[in-house]
């Protein structure tokens, strides 16, 4: 199976452990990569994390999975900082998010390889935004999210955003390699991207029924 959906595959599925989890798990293939000293240097030691990972890569051996748990630190504010032909990944300012118990859904998200190609270089590309500006751009994009309103007591279950993308699924299929269609509303892989990064700093979704039509939904923050 191509690297990227192997990547894809396990950043979706792990998105909602602790960071912890990851850290512990890493230690164990790449001991020498944290170092709070190190972290301490000067800014422009900082490296994007595909050019952290080439330089991860010329020391280690990783894998896939290995892989997916250092952008799901990124996604969450660990750096890479280059130091003296050295690489270590460092928390600068990272979320530790309160995970929630939701069950164990794995969505799909397309069987096209260039299309989770697509979707985990979307990802990649979003780990610098700020979670609020993410959140706003899907509610722009999507027509059932809905913009929350001050004071108003919102009722309905809560899930995971593995369990919106699943349900959207049942519903719907990719038209085109841009193009996913739910009825009469397209979504692309630039908004998967970008509400998947959500799920890795632990947003989830809150189900808001509407009698005449389809459900709503709420973007919670974790």
């Amino acid at each position: 199976m191509d690297a990227n959906a192997l990547i894809l595959r396990n950043f979706i599925d792990f998105s909602n452990k602790t960071n912890q989890y990851f850290l512990t798990n890493l230690e164990k293939t790449i001991p020498d990569i944290w170092d709070d000293i190190e972290c301490m240097g000067e800014a422009k030691s900082k490296v994007s994390v595909v050019e952290g990972l080439k330089l991860v890569k010329r020391r280690y051996k990783i894998n896939n999975i290995d892989i997916a748990y250092i952008i799901i630190l990124a996604a969450r504010g660990y750096k890479f900082r280059n130091i003296t032909d050295r690489v270590f990944l460092c928390e600068e300012k990272a979320i530790f998010p309160s995970i929630e118990h939701f069950p164990p859904i794995k969505p799909k998200v397309a069987h096209d390889f260039e299309i989770k190609t697509t979707i985990l270089k979307e990802i990649i590309e979003s780990l610098e935004k700020e979670s609020e500006d993410i959140a706003q751009n899907i509610i722009e994009l999507v027509p059932e999210m809905l913009e929350k309103s001050y004071g108003v007591l919102y009722t309905g279950r809560f899930l995971s955003i593995n369990e919106w993308i699943d349900l959207k699924e049942k519903e719907g299929e990719w038209v085109s390699e841009d193009t996913f269609r739910v009825g009469n509303q397209n979504m692309t892989p630039m908004m998967f991207g970008n509400i998947l990064v959500l799920q890795a700093r632990g947003w989830y979704l809150q189900e808001i029924h509407e009698k005449f039509k389809g459900n709503d939904y709420l973007l919670i923050k974790a």
